[in-house]
C-alpha cells in the first residue's frame, strides 16, 4: 500500500474519534451541565475521561469492593478475579488524573477504592502493603510496583482539592518511611522485594524518589524536606551514573534487563520533580538527554524489529509508557523553555504514541484498550495492520497469552484461539497516559 493512503487511512481513523468524542457515548451517563466543560478539553483529555468512566463501570465490584473481572486474567488471582495491588493501583491513578482534568466527577470513586487499597495493607509491616489481600503470613511486599506507586496515588489524591483527605496524607508519610528502609546501604539503589535484596532497579528506585519528592512537596510529612530531597537526590545519582546505557537510555536494574520505557520515563521526571528543591543547570542538561534518546526512534525503546522507522512505536507496555509519557510531559513542562527543540520532539512522540493506541488498540465494539504496543502480539486483525502501516509482511504473529482470559476453559485452547480480554493493568495506563498529554496537548 503507498505511503499517502497509509497516512490518509491513519488520519482518518483519528478524525472520525475526534468528532465521535464532541458527544459522550450513549453507555456513559453524564450530566449535561458537568459535561459542558469537556468540550475545552483536548481530545485526549476527552477520550482519558471518557475510558476513566468505563474503567470504573466495568471493572469495579460494589460486591467485593475491589476491581474485578469476569474471568481469570493477566493480573487477577482468586475465585472471584479480583486484581493485585499494582493493577488496582493503576486503575486508581488513571481515576485521580481524570479527577484533576474534571473536578468532582470522580472524587466518590477515588474515595471508595483507595479505602479499598486498605485491604492490602501489612499487619506485620509498618507503612508496607502487599501485593494482595492482607492475611497472616503474608509478606510478599515489593518496595516499587506496589508500595512506591500506592504512596503517589495517595498523595496525588491529597493534592487534589477535591479529593484530598489528611488520611491519605497520613497514610503516604507511612509508605514512604517504609521505603527508606528499602535503601541497599552497601551497593546503593533500592531493593526490588523484601525478600530479595540482590534485585536492585530502576523503577524501584526512581518511584521511590518521585514518592519522597512528591512527599516533600506537600511539607515533607514526619521525615522533612531535607531527608527526603536528600534520599530523592541519591536515588536518581545512582540511577543514573549505574544504570545507564551506551545509547543514553536507563537499563532495567543493576543485573542488566531491557530497557523498558518506565525506566527511562521514571528518570526524567524525578529529575523533574527535583528541580523544584534544586535549581540545578545540571538537571537540565540530564533530563535533556534521557528525553533525546527517549524519541530516538533508532533506539531500544523503539520496536528496533519493525523496518519502517516512520512507523515505529515504543516497544512495551501500555502501563510502563505511561510512565514514560509522565516524564516527557513533565520535561516539557518544566524544561521546556531552557530545551524548545527538545520539548517539541518530546510534544511530537507523545502525540503520535496517542494517536497509534486511539486508532488501534482500541476495541470499537466495548471502548477498552487491549495492553500492548506491538501490533503483532495482539491478534490476526491488528498483525494485519501492521502489515497495511509498514509494509513488512515477513512479519509472524507472536501472539501474547497476557492478551488473552486464562480461566480453565480458555487455557485448554491454542493461544490464537482464546478470546482477547481487557484488562485494568492496561486501560489504567491508557486512561492516565491520555489524561497526562492532554497538559501539553
Amino acid at each position: 500500500m503507498p505511503l499517502s493512503s497509509l497516512k490518509s487511512r491513519f488520519h482518518h481513523a483519528y478524525n472520525f474519534l475526534k468528532d465521535s468524542l464532541q458527544a459522550p457515548s450513549p453507555s456513559i451517563a453524564i450530566d449535561p451541565q458537568a459535561s459542558s466543560p469537556l468540550l475545552h478539553h483536548s481530545v485526549f483529555t476527552q477520550e482519558g475521561i471518557r475510558l476513566s468512566h468505563l474503567i470504573w463501570s466495568h471493572f469495579w465490584s460494589p460486591q467485593h469492593l475491589h476491581f474485578t473481572t469476569t474471568k481469570a486474567s493477566s493480573g487477577t488471582i482468586g475465585d472471584w478475579n479480583g486484581y493485585l495491588l499494582w493493577a488496582f493501583i493503576i486503575g486508581i491513578e488513571g481515576l485521580l488524573e481524570a479527577e484533576a482534568a474534571s473536578p468532582g466527577a470522580f472524587s466518590s470513586e477515588i474515595h471508595a477504592s483507595l479505602e479499598a487499597v486498605e485491604k492490602f495493607r501489612s499487619h506485620s509491616r509498618q507503612g508496607a502493603y502487599c501485593a494482595w489481600t492482607w492475611f497472616d503470613g503474608n509478606d510478599d511486599v515489593y518496595y516499587e510496583d506496589d508500595d512506591a506507586q500506592v504512596a503517589v496515588a495517595l498523595l496525588r489524591a491529597y493534592e487534589l482539592p477535591s479529593t484530598r483527605n489528611h488520611q491519605y496524607l497520613a497514610r503516604a508519610d507511612a509508605i514512604v518511611t517504609f521505603l527508606l528502609t528499602g535503601w541497599d546501604q552497601e551497593r546503593g539503589g533500592m531493593r526490588w522485594h523484601v525478600s530479595k535484596p540482590d534485585i536492585r532497579n530502576a523503577c524501584t528506585t526512581n518511584l521511590s524518589a518521585v514518592a519522597a519528592l512528591k512527599l516533600a512537596a506537600v511539607g515533607g510529612g514526619s521525615i522533612g524536606v531535607p531527608a527526603l530531597v536528600t534520599f530523592a537526590k541519591r536515588c536518581s545519582d545512582w540511577v543514573i551514573t549505574e544504570l545507564s546505557e551506551e545509547s543514553g537510555l536507563i537499563k532495567d536494574g543493576a543485573g542488566g534487563g531491557p530497557t523498558w520505557t518506565y525506566n527511562t520515563g521514571s528518570a526524567i521526571y524525578t529529575l523533574c520533580l527535583l528541580k523544584q528543591f534544586i535549581p540545578s543547570y545540571e538537571l537540565g542538561e540530564k533530563a535533556c538527554r534521557l528525553v533525546d534518546a527517549a524519541c530516538d526512534r533508532n533506539k531500544s525503546l523503539f520496536d528496533g524489529s519493525n523496518p519502517s522507522v516512520e512507523n515505529r512505536y515504543w516497544w512495551d507496555s501500555m502501563f510502563f509508557m505511561q510512565l514514560l509519557v509522565e516524564g516527557l510531559v513533565g520535561f516539557v513542562e518544566t524544561f521546556g523553555d531552557f530545551y524548545p527543540d527538545v520539548a517539541d520532539a518530546a510534544k511530537r512522540e507523545v502525540r503520535r504514541h496517542m494517536e497509534y493506541i486511539m486508532a488501534y488498540m482500541k476495541d470499537r465494539n466495548d471502548g477498552l484498550y487491549v495492553r500492548n504496543l506491538r501490533l503483532y502480539v495482539i491478534s490476526m486483525e491488528h498483525l494485519r495492520i501492521y502489515y497495511e502501516l509498514t509494509g513488512d509482511i515477513q512479519r509472524r504473529a507472536e501472539l501474547e497469552e497476557e492478551e488473552r482470559w486464562k480461566d480453565e476453559a480458555s487455557l485448554k485452547l491454542p493461544v490464537e484461539k482464546r478470546e482477547i480480554c481487557k484488562t485494568l493493568l492496561g486501560n489504567g495506563g491508557v486512561a492516565r497516559s491520555l489524561l497526562i498529554a492532554g497538559r501539553i496537548l
